[in-house]
């Protein structure tokens, strides 16, 4: 018997174990939404926030976002390795495609390690339970008049907020809180509402929001934070208009306290911040809320999306006004494509609808309605 095949042979076998890693990540994702109810008690609420809150805690000590610095790390370390496997193939001469071959294993079996590690520190939060289970809320299909009614409340606490937080000298919501202050002042009103509600699962020890240093190419990406598993941070765009921002801080939260749908994340933004003591917290994650309940409306019933847009006070009509201004000063190839980006990830997560998901947001708008959680002039 050769040797050398011998040692071959278990140099391939290892090899391949590292490429496999993705692949049985991948069969463990899938089969996980069979068990949504499993998936929640033994993951979401027992193995990830043992390893989330302590990862957490750490980059948290950081003031600056370490998963932006290895994203651009990776980037720059994807691109060298490139051009060495392509420099390495050149010198091999006529056994070019062996080199290019092992190289090409190497990088395969990066990825696959790189996505099993995904899938098993944050990625089977995707099949954990509907957060409305969670709640105990009836997010059953809901009527054009329990949509419309749910809009009604939320304007009019949108309107008693809006007349409550101050503005800058053009009229626009300009927050009593710096954005430093808010992003700081999040984790605290997670653990506020846990207490509150009596939600255990709202709470945790986990850092605090991190702004991203080139939010420019954010804004031009259409994003407003972004979610960083593999150091558990979350991260917001800080050039992003003041009526939002404290909904985004708290949406990328709601992700890192294991909430990966999109739709639960928004809500979730909503829920907790109603619950602060600070008018301008509340303001912003009502305006979260009536924008995506209102546009379901307009999808749902014109006239009676029209009905309710009049009751709109001016000072929300120049927030609206102001927030849209920014963004359309974005609009390009770049934001579209960043658009088809995120909504192949959310396919790839089991998420069917995509982008779309983010509308249904608004069942649990609607279940919290007529649970009595959304009261007129709260």
């Amino acid at each position: 018997m050769n040797p050398n095949a011998s040692f071959d042979a278990k140099h391939v076998f290892k090899k391949l174990v590292w490429l496999l890693t993705g692949p049985i990540f991948y069969v463990l994702f899938r089969l996980s939404f069979l068990w949504p109810a499993f998936t929640e008690s033994v993951y979401s609420r027992g193995i990830y926030p043992l390893l989330a809150q302590p990862l957490s805690t750490l980059t948290g000590l950081l003031p600056f976002s370490l998963g932006e610095l290895l994203l651009y790390a990776a980037l720059l370390g994807a691109a060298v390795f490139v051009a060495l496997m392509v420099a390495s193939a050149i010198r091999a001469g006529r056994l070019w495609w062996k080199t290019l071959l092992n190289r090409l294993i190497i990088l395969f079996s990066i990825v696959s390690i790189i996505y099993a590690v995904f899938v098993g520190i944050w990625g089977f939060n995707y099949a954990r339970q509907p957060l409305g289970v969670s709640l105990g809320l009836d997010a059953s299909p809901a009527a054009v008049d329990e949509l419309y009614s749910t809009c009604e409340a939320l304007i009019d606490n949108a309107n008693s907020l809006r007349a409550q937080v101050p503005e800058d000298e053009n009229g626009v919501f300009s927050p009593d809180l710096t954005k430093s202050e808010i992003m700081c002042r999040i984790p605290a009103e997670y653990s506020s509402a846990a207490e509150v509600t009596g939600r255990s699962f709202l709470g945790g020890s986990f850092g605090r929001v991190k702004p991203v240093l080139y939010s420019e190419g954010m804004s031009w990406s259409y994003l407003c934070g972004v979610y960083f598993p593999f150091t558990a941070e979350a991260n917001v765009n800080v050039n992003a208009p003041d009526l939002l921002f404290a909904s985004s801080c708290a949406h990328e939260e709601a992700h890192q306290r294991g909430f990966a749908r999109e739709d639960e994340a928004n809500f979730l933004a909503y829920y907790v911040l109603s619950y602060s003591d600070n008018a301008s917290m509340r303001y912003s994650g009502t305006m979260l809320a009536v924008i995506h309940a209102m546009n379901a409306l307009y999808s749902a019933d014109a006239d009676k999306y029209f009905e309710l847009r009049k009751k709109y006070s001016d000072g929300i009509d120049r927030d609206l006004q102001d927030n849209g201004a920014y963004w359309r000063r974005y609009e390009s190839d770049v934001s579209q494509t960043a658009q088809q980006v995120n909504n192949s990830y959310l396919k790839a997560n089991m998420q069917s609808d995509g982008v779309k998901s983010y509308g249904r947001m608004t069942d649990l708008l609607i279940a919290l309605w007529r649970s009595g959680g959304i009261r007129p002039n709260q």
